[in-house]
């Protein structure tokens, strides 16, 4: 029976290498606050999303395979890719081999150009692309996001909510609902219902003083 089902496709893990979060905690987490989707997108490698879908195996957690790629020029995610995509490819070359791997490009916090948001230094057009992030819940005043849901309507793209969590606590802030799908959909039934673009993002900013936090921890006292 066709449904709604709360997607976070956007978190980091101990994989990630900016990330403390625990595969096996992270999917807890997700689960405890009513989470139906998640995806580990780790930068440059599926070697977390591939250790949570082991972890994920007999929860009531759907795991989609994910990765963020650092293109030439910004983050790319290749939402239901499963393998490794080299880094440092131009963005065109990055989005060919998510799309060669059966995934669909979402451009992260597309327009922030401290968080190397492609499209800060690349303009827009001409990018076979699916989705971006129109509410990334890491930001400070929220422009980008505002940038992103108007790039979004103007070229019918699939409109995401993330949490872009670092750290466990921040799960779920933003989040995506996909509507008119069913409850023991596939990775390939999600993907679809965002290349159709039945998505709505919602949520919440993660609290800067708990993002502050974070970077302390991991640029002052080395903690990760």
């Amino acid at each position: 029976m066709a449904e709604i089902m709360n997607l976070d496709p956007h978190i980091h893990s101990c994989y990630s290498g900016d990330s403390r979060s625990k595969p096996k905690n992270i999917i807890n987490q997700a689960i405890a606050i009513g989470l139906d989707i998640i995806a580990i997108s780790d930068h440059n490698t599926t070697k977390g999303s591939k250790v949570a879908r082991a972890e994920a195996k007999n929860k009531n957690i759907i795991i989609v395979p994910s990765i963020e790629i650092s293109s030439s020029k910004g983050h790319i995610i290749g939402f239901g890719v499963d393998e490794d995509i080299p880094s440092d490819l131009s963005p065109y070359d990055t989005i060919d081999k998510i799309h060669d791997n059966g995934g669909i490009a979402i451009i992260p916090h597309p327009f922030s150009f401290y968080r190397n948001g492609l499209f800060s230094k690349v303009n827009p057009k001409g990018f076979d692309i699916e989705a971006v992030e129109v509410k990334n819940a890491r930001y400070i005043l929220g422009y980008s996001n505002y940038k992103s849901k108007t790039l979004a309507r103007k070229a019918n793209l699939a409109e995401i909510g993330a949490s872009d969590s670092h750290f466990i606590g921040s799960i779920g802030d933003s989040y995506t609902t996909l509507y008119d799908i069913d409850s023991d959909s596939t990775t390939d039934d999600i993907i679809d219902a965002i290349r159709f673009k039945r998505t709505i993002a919602k949520g919440r900013k993660t609290s800067n003083y708990l993002i502050a936090k974070e970077v302390i921890n991991k640029k002052f006292r080395r903690i990760y």
